[in-house]
């Protein structure tokens, strides 16, 4: 898919996310994986990348909650992992940063 194709689905799916949250079908808690990334339709010189993991991210959450208001099993639906925030890697074992006192 071409970046203005993207763009353009981007766009569709704010639109949709919009009419989710009217209609009480998401609240804004269930969008804040997409809000996280900063990356709305209107960033224009944003990466192709980018706006694919915000379309991928977006489109992943509107699924959940569309499954959940249909009374649907979620854990079914794939591309789960967007919707976690990143997991800290750095544990006290292996951080080997100087630490100022």
């Amino acid at each position: 898919m071409r970046k203005n194709e993207l763009i353009h689905l981007h766009t569709l799916l704010v639109e949709i996310a919009g009419d989710f949250l009217d209609r009480g079908t998401a609240t804004r808690e269930d969008l804040e994986p997409y809000h996280r990334l900063e990356i709305g339709p209107m960033a224009l010189r944003s990466c192709r990348d980018d706006h694919e993991v915000a379309v991928r991210t977006l489109s992943t959450a509107l699924a959940v909650c569309a499954a959940r208001d249909l009374g649907r099993e979620t854990s079914d639906i794939p591309g789960q992992h967007l919707l976690r925030l990143p997991e800290d890697t750095e544990t006290p074992e292996t951080d080997q940063r100087v630490r100022s006192h």
